[in-house]
């Protein structure tokens, strides 16, 4: 059964993007170039269950190539906030998805990113990768924290005129690096 939009809003023209305008116009041209009617059917003009396509079609398309799909509500509110990252107005994002009203469409759909948030955490990222490199290059002197017992050996401190190796990584506040060296005159 095909129950009627909500809204008068619902009801209104639907914007397409050329690219998408010449997939569905061959798709038309694909079943014998109908002129009113159901766009997508199941092969009886009935309309096509769309959670059935998700869990069908979408769900595993994705899989195969790891992302998860989380749903039509999903779909639309990354629509929403990609075009909203994009420049488009409220108004106008709520037009496109079909919403009465923007206020709601801001509230439910549009999630806006912080790209300060993005780029701290990119510089996050950046700093672990250049200290995963780094590690490999260097041989650091294991440190024992808390038992007294020293992390250095005597030929070690002569080796290194009497100064132990100290880390390129620092402990934490309130730990101590415990060295045989200090004092070994």
């Amino acid at each position: 059964m095909v129950s009627p939009p909500k809204t008068r809003a619902s009801r209104n023209s639907v914007p397409v993007i050329p690219a998408l305008a010449e997939i569905l116009d061959e798709y038309r041209r694909s079943i014998g170039n109908p002129e009113t009617g159901v766009v997508f059917h199941s092969g009886n003009r009935l309309p096509i269950n769309a959670d059935k396509v998700g869990r069908r079609v979408i769900r595993p398309t994705l899989e195969a190539i790891h992302l998860p799909w989380y749903g039509w509500h999903a779909f639309r509110r990354g629509l929403a906030s990609n075009l909203y990252a994009m420049g488009a107005q409220d108004k106008v994002v709520q037009r496109i998805l079909r919403r009465s009203k923007p206020h709601v469409t801001k509230e439910h759909y549009i999630k806006v990113f912080d790209r300060t948030v993005v780029e701290a955490v990119d510089k996050m990222q950046a700093q672990i990768e250049e200290l995963r490199k780094a590690k490999g290059d260097r041989q650091q002197l294991e440190l024992r924290f808390g038992d007294g017992q020293p992390a250095t050996t005597a030929s070690e401190c002569s080796a290194s005129n009497g100064f132990p190796h100290l880390p390129t990584v620092w402990p934490a506040v309130g730990q101590q690096i415990f060295s045989s060296c200090a004092g070994s005159d």
